[in-house]
């Protein structure tokens, strides 16, 4: 009996990091992970190279580990720098299934495009916007979030992904409730 494949589509990928280039004349790999830490992005047995998830090819990750402040890393069927610089600026990708998250975590990449609600002391709802971007900055995440187009005063709001602002994620309604705090308004940005 033949196993069959499964097809794997753009949905079954989150991008982790890119190639940034060749490193020495084996063919190792500098790398940028977007992992937390970011070494994390080592735990992988396998890589998926592609500038987006429809042309991906899949390398086993023979070694990848931390070098000063860089991460390097070597993938089979890459010996030598001109390979190595082949890849260069390519996009890591994994298989959605081979990453773990933990019940009270979630991906960036699934937070993207989620409609985020204010709640007022009152319980009363107002949509704040949409999420555009995730940012890291020192001690927390940061979501970036814009503001609809007819609103009076159009922007973007930065806000951190703490426990007194988001009160709540729900991924199956792609909505996120949130509380502005006083003194939250120096997390907006006007843009006219």
């Amino acid at each position: 009996m033949t196993q069959q494949r499964k097809r794997l589509t753009p949905d079954h990928f989150i991008e982790l990091g890119v190639i940034r280039g060749p490193h020495g004349l084996k063919g190792a790999l500098t790398v940028f992970s977007n992992t937390r830490p970011a070494q994390a992005i080592a735990g992988y047995s396998f890589w998926w190279l592609g500038n987006d998830p429809a042309s991906l090819r899949r390398y086993a990750v023979l070694r990848c580990w931390q070098h000063g402040k860089r991460i390097l890393a070597e993938l089979e069927g890459v010996d030598d720098c001109n390979g190595a610089e082949r890849l260069k600026q390519m996009k890591i990708w994994v298989a959605r299934e081979d990453v773990e998250v933990a019940a009270d975590e979630y991906l960036w990449h699934d937070l993207i495009g989620c409609t985020v609600y204010v709640q007022d002391e009152g319980n009363h709802e107002t949509l704040l916007g949409e999420v555009t971007a995730l940012d890291e900055y020192g001690a927390q995440d940061i979501l970036v979030v814009a503001t609809p187009a007819d609103v009076a005063t159009p922007g973007e709001w930065m806000l951190p992904f703490i426990g007194d602002v988001v009160l709540d994620v729900d991924l199956q309604a792609r909505r996120i409730m949130v509380r502005l705090p006083e003194g939250m308004d120096a997390c907006f940005t006007p843009r006219f």
